[in-house]
């Protein structure tokens, strides 16, 4: 009998047990179609993907299924996948077993466009290698290595894991040896669907490793969105039984809504930007395909708060398809993804986002542009010119620009700056941290975030000085840096804005555990006619109080004999670069230092200390462009 099948005959032993509701599952089931199918269409269907390989770009995705198959499989050893349990190394392991599934997608978009059968042994081969794996989870979530001693949970990494060997399952269904249809049905059926189904029906105790490693199914960050729309996408790719299928759809109704709490109601995604691709992005693959599936009748885009989530990449940008690294996100606005929301709010677009090409943007973007969803590149959207200004209030973040120069050579500066909290997803200590870019390069403040290692994610995590508050451009007060918690967080006083400047007054005083601290409060005013930053800390103290600003930067400095003008330069080989004047109430100290941050570029701490103790404290910065 078929692998496929163990899925359809354990419904029936747990159903009495499932913590969804029967009615809506036995609803949605009425709404499916018969048989189960990926998106996209299989590679039977010659007039579409003909089609597709008559595009340009094609060439280059059969090029890389070439090099994907001169390529050996590469190794994952069981001693590889226990480095991170022995030095907290991630990236060693990390790197062979992504290849493992992005050459398995190059391979399989190959195969798809070409039909010549050439690149179905690597395929086959490859889902043999990752179906023998030990574990399809990523060490750094397997703490306990619960699944490399044989009880599997879901991550991020098998969650993608499964969804591709859907793909591969789904388009290749016609052409693929039963064998090798039924190892992928075995393995996502172990490794995945049954863990996924215990899981939605409450059938794991609270404390057992799964059930803390799946603390995501109802969790507010990326994993909800990323690991749900994988698992569930792969079961209506796969599953024959027709109400089992309904099962997971109804369990993406029910996670949803804890993804979208992951959102301010202004639409701002605290992980950055670099996650809202990923999370929001499979958000957005999982809603359009179960609505493909349903005929329209599931809509997990109907919460509110949805508009201004997909508005959030359009206002994230210091300058064109520049963000802000606030968090661990990094990351700039992916224009694939930005195309995919056109399904569903079609005037929310820009010419960039309509005109990718087809083939632009991995598998599942492929799989939900490519075959008669997308819209085409006609659009009417007025998203191509991005304002003066973008300001979220409730994440209180700030973003001012000069767009159009006001004179021939003008440079385009533009500043973000956040208040918030130390509790945020993906947190870095950092209220009233900035972000300063001259004519689209990253000029100084925030440095972004770190390679991911065991510290990462630990009760050491603000060891880091790139994460805690040291290496952001934010007071050291009394010698103490920001302290975490929700606690922790900004006041907006005061915000001005017009066509000339804006202006907003942030109270970052609860951020800082300093009994003597009275107020400390941080006014950022964006002087758009003579293209100046000026960022202003006044402090006050109960005692005599160690006060402390510095200022973070990747580019080269150099200063006057006073350090109290400055110049970074955008590059070595043009003139342009940012001015900086120091102005304190004070005399101070300077001392500038490299903060290492292995793996990325390293930044350099330029720290403005008042030589004494003070009671009252003003401290201003004013950038300004020549």
């Amino acid at each position: 009998m078929m692998k496929k099948l163990l899925v359809s005959v354990v419904v029936f032993a747990f159903f009495n047990a499932c913590a969804l509701d029967a009615a809506r599952i036995d609803k949605i089931a009425t709404w499916l179609p018969e048989k189960p199918a990926a998106t996209g269409v299989r590679i039977g269907d010659r007039a579409a993907w003909d089609r597709l390989a008559a595009l340009p770009s094609a060439a280059v995705h059969i090029k890389d299924a070439e090099k994907a198959l001169a390529e050996p499989i590469p190794d994952v050893p069981d001693e590889l996948y226990l480095e991170f349990s022995r030095n907290g190394n991630r990236t060693n392991y990390q790197k062979p077993y992504f290849m493992r599934v992005e050459t398995l997608s190059n391979l399989l978009l190959g195969e798809c466009l070409e039909n010549k059968g050439r690149f179905l042994p690597g395929i086959i081969a490859r889902v043999k290698a990752i179906a023998a794996e030990r574990s399809w989870t990523i060490p750094a979530h397997d703490g306990g290595l619960t699944c490399f001693n044989g009880t599997p949970h879901i991550d991020l990494g098998s969650s993608r894991r499964t969804i591709t060997f859907a793909f591969v399952y789904d388009w290749l269904r016609d052409v693929l040896p039963q064998d090798v249809k039924d190892l992928i049905m075995t393995e996502c059926d172990r490794r995945t669907f049954q863990p996924y189904l215990a899981t939605c029906r409450k059938k794991l105790d609270r404390m057992s490793p799964v059930a803390r490693r799946h603390r995501w199914y109802e969790g507010r960050n990326n994993w909800n969105s990323v690991c749900n729309s994988c698992v569930v996408r792969a079961a209506l790719a796969m599953i024959d039984d027709r109400r089992l299928r309904a099962e997971f759809v109804a369990s993406a109704e029910h996670t949803v809504p804890f993804a979208m709490k992951g959102y301010t109601d202004d639409g701002y995604c605290s992980e950055g930007m670099g996650y809202w691709n990923y999370g929001y992005g499979h958000h957005l693959s999982l809603g359009l395909a179960v609505r493909a599936a349903t005929g329209g009748k599931v809509n997990l885009f109907s919460a509110p708060k949805n508009r201004a989530v997909m508005l959030y990449p359009y206002g994230y940008q210091l300058t064109d398809w520049k963000s802000p690294h606030f968090a661990d996100g990094g990351g700039n606005p992916n224009a694939p993804l930005l195309a995919l929301q056109r399904q569903v709010f079609p005037d929310i677009v820009c010419r960039r986002a309509a005109t990718q090409d087809l083939l632009a943007g991995g598998l599942t973007v492929i799989s939900l542009r490519a075959f008669g969803q997308d819209p085409g590149p006609e659009y009417t959207g007025g998203f191509d010119t991005l304002p003066i200004r973008t300001w979220f209030p409730d994440a209180q973040v700030l973003i001012s620009r000069v767009i159009q120069p006001r004179h021939k050579g003008a440079l385009r500066l533009s500043i973000a700056i956040k208040g918030g909290h130390n509790a945020e997803l993906h947190n870095h200590n950092d209220v009233g941290s900035y972000a300063i870019m001259l004519d689209g390069a990253d000029m100084g403040g925030d440095p972004g975030g770190e390679v991911y290692t065991r510290r990462t994610f630990s009760k050491d995590r603000y060891v880091s000085k790139v994460l805690n508050s040291y290496g952001h451009p934010v007071p050291v007060v009394g010698g103490q840096l920001q302290k975490g918690g929700r606690a922790a967080a900004a006041k907006v006083l005061r915000t001005a804005f017009s066509d000339e400047k804006d202006v907003i007054e942030l109270d970052c005083t609860a951020a800082y555990d300093v009994p003597a601290l009275k107020s400390l409060v941080r006014t950022m005013i964006f002087d758009r006619v003579n293209y100046a930053v000026t960022i202003t800390d006044r402090a006050a103290f109960s005692e005599l109080t160690a006060f402390e600003v510095p200022v973070i930067t990747y580019r080269t400095w150099e200063a006057n004999d006073n350090f109290s003008e400055f110049t970074f330069h955008k590059s070595p080989t043009t003139h342009r670069c940012l001015k900086m004047a120091v102005q304190p109430s004070a005399p101070l100290a300077f001392k500038d230092e490299k903060i290492e941050n292995p793996g990325k570029a390293d930044v350099t701490r330029l720290a403005f200390a008042f030589e004494q103790p003070v009671t009252n404290a003003t401290f201003t910065l004013v950038y300004s462009t020549h």
